[in-house]
């Protein structure tokens, strides 16, 4: 895990060796153990912040080059599955001097060249230099957990980790655009899912998409991995698919426990973060894991003492049941405004909520020694984890579908809510369905749906000012309104924020975040299964809750209620921030801004 940079001037103009040292430096904060600059050619250069996570020793410095020298490659992330690459690359006549997974990598696309990146399992940005055919090619991971941005022109080219390098990038002015920030602050899950940023001209590589510069002519990026492609269905009965999901699961926590650094856990004591948890205990009792480091036990929680947000109870039952130690970390009200712009200014983008939050988890593991984080993310947007998604199942099915199904989406959405509300949920939403079953049967709603089957549905775009950027761009309108729904959360809308958000969190205190739900095997396989086996009796994310039987304590595995990692903003702006907010809402230079970004 780390920060890669790089700048192509494309006019020939030599690079100098302040400007890239200055540009590769702002991402200190990425890979504080080394940096390093190379130049493959007096008007190219990389660069790479290192974060020592496999191999710590000099050996792993990047920019990394193969033995011939044709080859070289900066890399940020891991490909998890580099020990078993490494047995059949050696197989095939390849000698490795380092125990890292970057020299694994370089091998396997100069064996297999871009079908290198379907074997990888992992998650990365990176860019590969060839100096024969004077070409770089940058790749981005299946579903984009690790970041790369960039910003071209007629005569140079630069990319790097995060969009604040741009800052420091000579002879740029990085802007920021009225018009896309409208849009992020209409809708702070929009830009993300399509590639753009809040700033003029730096854009993103977008996940699963390769981008070439060849004698200094940059393509357009393309799609190398496309899900549309990978999703077969699943026909065999449910007991079946529970077992395999259980298997894929256990076998994307022990690769993603390979580490020669100290490993724990950010736990919140919800279901997805405490199935990790509860994993990774009893593949350590199993003793079927490698390279796994000596300290690893560890859980993190985030706690918001008399909030809703506050989820320690939750946690604590997670570490009682498998005699875990926990650290607490709890927010200081003293200094919250201050904290909460400082965080906001370093995010350099819109979030729906304080990132702070976040920020603190990962600071506290560093301060502890941890450097890397086993999460839960990922699972939520695949399985109908959140409370709308079911909000709009329930929807669906209360108007287009059966009233049996109608009534088991009721059943499933009542839990999530608070224990307190949830009979006066119950009686609103029965009501909703009695009203809609009335007007289903009458002559004028049967009319006009089928005038609507006889004209075909419209593709959806999401806004015909924002040019595709992909050669093949993402739409899942051909999919069922089910099945359209988690599709466009897991790639287009949700998670590739939270990604983002949480990439930043880590990152600003160096702690490397791993997924085991974002394991491509996983992902594939989720999105295969039926309806019915993601959301049932009164559960969402059924397929998982019954896979952790027997794994995780049963009181977090059949919880209900959903709160997840966040900042408690409800309570902050009633209380210690109302003044801040207040004041700030009604300054004269906020009152300008809102005036002109609505023109």
């Amino acid at each position: 895990m780390c920060g890669i940079s790089g700048i192509w001037n494309l006019d020939g103009r030599p690079v100098s060796d302040e400007a890239i040292t200055i540009f590769n430096d702002s991402l200190v904060h990425r890979g504080p153990d080394m940096g390093k600059v190379m130049k493959p050619l007096d008007h190219l250069a990389l660069g790479h912040r290192r974060l020592s996570i496999l191999d710590t020793s000099e050996a792993g410095i990047q920019p990394m080059q193969d033995a011939s020298g044709r080859y070289s490659i900066v890399l940020n992330g891991e490909v998890f599955n580099f020990i078993e690459l490494r047995k059949e690359l050696e197989s095939l006549g390849h000698s490795f001097s380092t125990q890292t997974d970057s020299e694994v990598a370089l091998a396997a696309i100069i064996e297999w060249g871009q079908e290198a990146f379907h074997r990888f399992n992992g998650m990365w940005a990176m860019a590969i230099w060839d100096s024969v055919e004077r070409s770089l090619l940058l790749c981005r991971d299946r579903f984009g957990i690790k970041p790369l941005y960039y910003y071209r022109s007629e005569d140079r080219f630069a990319f790097a980790s995060e969009t604040k390098a741009f800052k420091r990038l000579e002879g740029f002015q990085r802007r920021v655009s009225r018009r896309l920030l409208r849009y992020a602050m209409e809708d702070t899950y929009f830009l993300e899912g399509q590639g753009y940023t809040i700033f003029e001209d730096i854009l993103q590589l977008l996940p699963g998409h390769l981008l070439s510069i060849r004698d200094g002519e940059v393509g357009q990026q393309k799609r190398w991995y496309d899900i549309r492609e990978e999703v077969h269905k699943v026909p065999v009965p449910y007991e079946e698919q529970v077992e395999l999901f259980r298997e894929l699961f256990s076998d994307a926590c022990r690769l993603r426990m390979r580490s020669d650094v100290t490993m724990a856990t950010a736990l919140s004591g919800g279901v997805d973060s405490t199935a990790v948890y509860s994993m990774v205990h009893r593949l350590m009792k199993q003793d079927d894991v490698e390279r796994v480091p000596e300290d690893w036990q560890r859980a993190f929680v985030a706690s918001f003492p008399g909030t809703d947000k506050d989820e320690r109870i939750w946690a604590e039952r997670a570490l009682k049941a498998h005699s875990g130690s926990g650290v607490f970390i709890e927010p200081s009200y003293a200094d919250l405004p201050e904290q909460v712009l400082q965080s906001t200014l370093d995010f350099d983008g819109v979030s729906s909520a304080p990132i702070w939050a976040l920020t603190d988890v990962y600071r506290a593991m560093h301060d502890h020694g941890v450097t890397v984080s086993l999460d839960g993310h990922g699972v939520d947007e695949m399985l109908y984890g959140y409370r709308w998604m079911v909000y709009d199942g329930m929807v669906h099915h209360i108007w287009k579908g059966t009233t049996e199904d109608a009534k088991r989406s009721i059943d499933v959405l009542i839990g999530l809510y608070p224990p307190e509300l949830r009979e006066e949920k119950r009686i609103l939403f029965e009501s909703d369905l009695e009203s809609a079953i009335k007007t289903r049967r009458s002559t004028g709603f049967r009319l006009k749906q089928q005038m609507k089957s006889l004209f075909p549905r419209e593709t959806r775009v999401n806004n015909p000012n924002l040019a595709p950027l992909s050669d093949k761009p993402y739409s899942f309108s051909n999919e069922g309104a089910m099945e359209e729904q988690v599709f466009d959360q897991f790639f287009l809308k949700t998670l590739p924020t939270l990604l983002h958000n949480f990439d930043f969190a880590s990152m600003r205190s160096g702690i490397e975040i791993r997924m085991p739900f974002m394991d491509y095997r996983l992902v594939e396989y989720a999105f295969a299964l039926p309806y019915s086996s993601k959301v049932g009796g009164v559960y969402t994310k059924r397929i998982l809750r019954d896979g952790m039987k027997g794994i995780m304590p049963e009181e977090n595995r059949t919880r209900t209620f959903k709160v997840g990692l966040g900042a408690p903003t409800k309570d902050w702006l009633a209380g210690p921030l109302n003044e801040w907010m207040g004041d700030m809402i009604s300054s004269s230079s906020f009152q300008e801004l809102s005036l002109s970004s609505a023109q």
